[in-house]
């Protein structure tokens, strides 16, 4: 089935159809639509949405990227027009952030841009008990309904056979690549430069990343590689965004922030340790992340207190378990004094120092003039929001951006007092092992 996508203005009247459908694995969505699709969101709980095609598209640059979205939102809720259809979810802008104004300049993330959010064209979305086939029709669009029906149907096909409409293996397949070994020396001087600042007192902590291109023989599965995340286990959303030239995905444990109506969850993800090494209570048990832990802790409360009427977060972080690691959390819940967008939130959030480090300006600076490869969208705020301004937003860490035969890998860790080189180098290793094995990269 052909889909065509569409790049439009916002000032053209859309039409909201939505369809009762079947619930199926969402990854049989993706399977139907894999040649052309544009996201999958896969959170720990709430709406699942697998999405084709684009009905609208909003690309910002920075400095006013957060403005631009906003107005992008308004036009939406003066524009759209819908059917009615009881529970089904009102459509949302789906997109992204690149770390910092112009990190997704260079190769390979170039046809991402500084901020770039869509409204696609048909939705599949679920909540494990329901589901619905969602159209956007702009201006005359006179293929949606045939592309609608054709999309149903192959769902319910989908449902009655029980099989997803791909023939590849769901085992995770070895597959014979080339990875580019960490430059050791360049990484020490890095590392070596960061605990000279902090020893000085001029950060506090900083997060150095790295990133690792892989190159396999023949042209990478984006629908495999999300079928293989699903084994990774814990708290975290599965995610996919695609835009020229490649697609963004990885399955991150850390939540940035989430608005639905008044209500703000925020999350502090901070302190690591692989479930080899030590266990839970070793983590809580370590001074040094411990530390790194609530230098999180303090910047989101400092950044959301002055926003809310309540704030509440307990005291001592809680470990969460995932396949291969464990991290300290700690989430922070709030109500809002005034009606705030969520993409406001984003912006007072971001980057908090569990992705950047502390004091916020310096260490980013040391950020960009220290890592050798641009961060792109590695590390920043992905997710959705409405026309009510309410939305989700995760960090997108455990993430790499797959373009045919080549996946680009990132991974960081918190440089704090007491780090070193080696160990931080292991740490990274351990996060980028989770897009290695979903790859099935099986070094020659």
């Amino acid at each position: 089935m052909a889909l065509s996508s569409r790049n439009l203005g916002p000032q053209q009247r859309s039409q909201v159809i939505t369809l009762a459908a079947p619930v199926v694995p969402l990854d049989a969505v993706y399977a139907l639509w894999q040649r052309h699709a544009l996201l999958l969101w896969h959170p720990p709980q709430g709406m699942q949405a697998v999405a084709v095609g684009i009905a609208l598209r909003q690309d910002v640059s920075a400095p006013r990227r957060v403005r631009a979205l906003r107005d992008a939102a308004e036009q939406l809720r003066r524009n759209l027009r819908s059917e009615d259809h009881a529970d089904a979810p009102s459509p949302r802008l789906w997109g992204g952030f690149a770390f910092a104004p112009g990190s997704a300049h260079f190769p390979p993330w170039q046809g991402f841009g500084d901020a770039s959010f869509v409204i696609p064209r048909l939705t599949y979305w679920t909540d494990g008990a329901r589901a619905w086939l969602q159209g956007i029709r702009v201006g005359t669009d006179i293929t949606l309904d045939a592309d609608i029906a054709a999309a149903h149907a192959a769902i319910c096909r989908v449902a009655v056979t029980g099989e997803e409409p791909c023939s590849e293996s769901h085992t995770v397949p070895r597959q014979a690549c080339s990875i580019a070994p960490p430059v050791e020396a360049k990484w020490k001087q890095q590392i070596d430069t960061i605990l000279e600042a902090i020893e000085t007192g001029e950060v506090r902590k900083v997060v150095a990343a790295r990133c690792a291109e892989v190159t396999f023989e023949q042209q990478l599965s984006v629908s495999r590689i999300l079928r293989n995340l699903r084994h990774e286990t814990g708290t975290v959303w599965r995610y996919a965004m695609r835009r020229e030239g490649g697609t963004l995905l990885g399955a991150t444990p850390e939540l940035l922030v989430s608005r639905r109506g008044d209500d703000v969850l925020a999350e502090a993800l901070a302190g690591t340790m692989s479930v080899q090494n030590g266990t839970g209570e070793d983590l809580l048990a370590s001074a040094k992340d411990r530390s790194e832990h609530q230098f999180v802790c303090d910047a989101i409360v400092e950044a959301l207190a002055p926003l809310c009427a309540e704030l509440h977060h307990s005291r001592t972080p809680t470990v969460r378990t995932l396949r291969r690691l464990f991290h300290l959390a700690t989430s922070v819940r709030g109500r809002l004094a005034q009606p705030t967008h969520v993409l406001d939130l984003c912006e007072r959030l971001h980057p908090t120092p569990a992705t950047c480090g502390t004091p916020r300006d310096r260490a980013l600076d040391m950020v960009l003039s220290t890592e050798s490869a641009a961060r792109g969208w590695y590390a920043a705020p992905v997710g959705w929001f409405d026309a009510k301004g309410d939305g989700e937003f995760v960090v997108a860490l455990r993430s790499g951006l797959v373009c045919e035969d080549r996946a680009y890998l990132y991974a960081g860790a918190g440089i704090v007092a007491g780090s070193t080189a080696e160990r931080e180098l292991a740490e990274t290793d351990l996060k980028l092992g989770v897009l290695l094995h979903a790859l099935g990269a099986s070094e020659s």
